[in-house]
């Protein structure tokens, strides 16, 4: 490591440790659980609700409180509970709420043995769900600006509209929520509910970026964790181009996984492959690209974000579907043959989802998931680039490198959107590095092989980082994103061995490859 990189280290490690917060562990507050809105679950629901007052600025009480809300569904075997379950579903910003709500409905699937001896806790980050939300623009939001920025006019327009975005969140949320909602503050409310919950050990079960959060609350309390899984692990220790080529590396493997598949099936489960020009997926996709690159491509449903779209448009919505393998790949076989056949972007576009603003409770509640993506994701990662050429030559590189969704990828999203911000950020990118304790177990890392959001690589950059003595990887040769949340992943070898582990402790063995 080169001398400034271990400076760098060693004042974020000192940083770390100085703003660990001296009121968390003396239980001055617990939970009054009581229903939960209305609007969200029905009256008769098991599921219980609760909320904690914790510091806007953890580093400086005095500036405020904001409101942290959880969720918990009870042990169905109280008699032999074991603990609780945090579930962090990820996004950034996305209501752990919402996540243990979907365990009651089957949306998503947990194992019984899990839910008969652990309490399952959604905690909405702050900014987010039944926390005080974030609030910002919704008509602003939903504008449609150029994805790459590609002369000096267009980038300004960018950070004009970015610089717009943000001015519109801190006057409508009415303090600076925005600038305090770092996966480092976050970490620390999440200490506070445990403690709140009876400072039990912390068993902590997350997807995503959830695994950015859950390693960074190791990194401020190792000595708190009974369990901890890391499943599609976002890792923002990487250079920034690193970042971009990884990522988009991850998303074309993911839409050759999606062709390989859909050439496996018949027409019935992937009308895709009943092309009347013998055209491989990849080239039919290739094709609608060129031709809506040459001119925009008409799209008439009623939710489509308008007339025409843009091929980028397009790239970035099937990026979506590639997520669910089990529901969404079907669907996207059957929108690219639906596009070609009839010269209309609209079956893609169905998962094209603007932001709705009626003011409702339940609006501001799945908004604000969306607005903390923005604001976390500016606090977390390095968005540097001044200029439209920067961004270009990075696009280029990772387009040579991934050529069918034209080098796009999560990191590129998440500097996107932040160019123009302030660069003071609170958590500034880092490797992870958790101090060594007994108290510690091994931590559990599962990786999906074409994964369209959190490339392999970021997973292994995170097992190096913990130590490989302290981690356990496994890989599940499939696709989408995250592995636990996967419909055809109930009784699948991975969520079996995720399951196991938070039940008794026991690992798979390392580096071992599930097909399921």
């Amino acid at each position: 490591m080169r001398t400034i990189e271990k400076i760098a280290a060693l004042l974020i490690s000192h940083t770390l440790a100085a703003a660990l917060p001296t009121n968390l562990s003396n239980g001055s507050q617990s939970f009054e659980w009581k229903h939960c809105p209305q609007w969200l679950v029905p009256g008769n629901s098991t599921l219980r609700c609760g909320s904690l007052s914790v510091p806007l600025d953890w580093d400086s009480p005095a500036k405020g409180a904001i409101t942290i809300g959880v969720m918990k569904l009870p042990a169905r075997d109280p008699k032999n509970r074991i603990g609780n379950v945090f579930f962090q579903p990820g996004g950034p910003g996305n209501q752990g709420s919402s996540s243990v709500l979907q365990m009651t409905t089957g949306d998503l699937e947990v194992g019984a043995d899990i839910l008969d001896r652990f309490d399952m806790i959604g905690v909405d980050p702050r900014g987010t769900g039944l926390s005080e939300p974030l609030k910002c623009d919704v008509q602003l939001y939903n504008a449609r600006l150029p994805y790459y920025p590609s002369d000096p006019d267009s980038f300004q327009k960018r950070v004009e509209y970015n610089l717009a975005m943000r001015k519109s969140c801190l006057e409508m949320s009415g303090n600076n929520l925005i600038d305090y909602m770092d996966s480092i503050s976050i970490a620390k409310d999440y200490e506070a509910v445990r403690v709140a919950l009876g400072n039990e050990p912390m068993n902590w079960l997350s997807v995503s970026y959830g695994t950015q959060l859950g390693s960074q609350y190791a990194e401020l309390f190792p000595d708190n964790i009974r369990s901890m899984v890391f499943d599609g692990v976002v890792s923002q220790s990487q250079a920034q181009i690193s970042q971009f080529l990884a990522g988009a590396a991850g998303l074309d493997a993911t839409f050759r996984g999606f062709a390989q598949w859909c050439q496996k099936q018949n027409a019935t489960t992937c009308p895709a492959i009943q092309d009347s020009k013998n055209r491989s997926v990849e080239e039919i996709w290739m094709d609608i690209m060129a031709q809506t690159e040459a001119k925009p491509m008409p799209c008439t449903a009623s939710w489509c974000p308008g007339p025409t779209v843009t091929a980028d448009e397009l790239r970035y919505v099937t990026s979506r579907y590639l997520y669910l393998q089990s529901k969404n790949w079907p669907r996207l076989g059957a929108a690219i043959y639906n596009t070609t056949l009839q010269n209309d972007a609209s079956s893609i576009a169905q998962l094209y989802d603007p932001l709705t603003g009626n003011g409702s409770a339940k609006s501001i509640y799945d908004n604000s998931a969306t607005f903390a993506n923005l604001a976390i994701s500016c606090q977390d990662w390095a968005h540097h680039d001044t200029t439209a050429e920067d961004l270009k030559l990075k696009q280029e590189l990772a387009r040579s490198e991934a050529f069918l969704l034209n080098g796009l990828s999560s990191p590129y999203g998440f500097q996107l959107q932040c160019i123009g911000w302030p660069n003071n950020l609170r958590n500034p990118p880092h490797a992870i590095s958790i101090p060594r304790t007994s108290k510690l177990p091994k931590i559990l890392i599962t990786e999906t092989i074409y994964d369209p959001a959190t490339p392999m690589a970021w997973g292994m950059q995170l097992r190096e980082e913990i130590g490989k003595d302290r981690v356990v990887i496994v890989l599940k040769n499939g696709g989408g994103h995250p592995s636990y949340e996967q419909k055809d992943a109930a009784g699948g070898e991975t969520k079996t061995a995720i399951e196991r582990y938070i039940l008794d402790l026991t690992l798979p063995e390392d580096g071992v490859i599930f097909n399921s």
